[in-house]
């Protein structure tokens, strides 16, 4: 793989009022369900700041094709992705996206 030949997965979601504090555990477990997947390179959780409810992931992803096969499996309710699809009030966006 090229050094800057990679996929960037981002996503921007609120969560239910009544996860917030469980949000930092719940992540800990999409982690692990993530790196049951081909091709993850690396995921970054991001929080708020002040007492919104919107947060966001970036993953990166040797492929798209990679990248997909995760996605896939998270919008078909795969188990593993379950707390995390819990928590989740609305996916604001998701998306893929490559060095240009």
């Amino acid at each position: 793989m090229i050094m800057n030949d990679y996929v960037l997965e981002v996503a921007v979601f609120s969560v239910k009022e009544e996860y917030i504090h469980r949000i930092p555990q719940i992540r800990n477990g999409l982690r692990k369900a993530l790196k049951d997947f081909k091709g993850l390179l690396q995921v970054d959780s991001y929080s708020p700041v002040g007492d919104d409810r919107v947060f966001a992931d970036i993953a990166k992803w040797e492929s798209l094709e990679n990248a997909i096969v995760a996605s896939q499996a998270f919008e078909s309710g795969d188990p593993r992705f379950l707390p995390y699809l819990e928590a989740i009030a609305e996916i604001k966006f998701f998306g893929h996206f490559k060095l240009s």
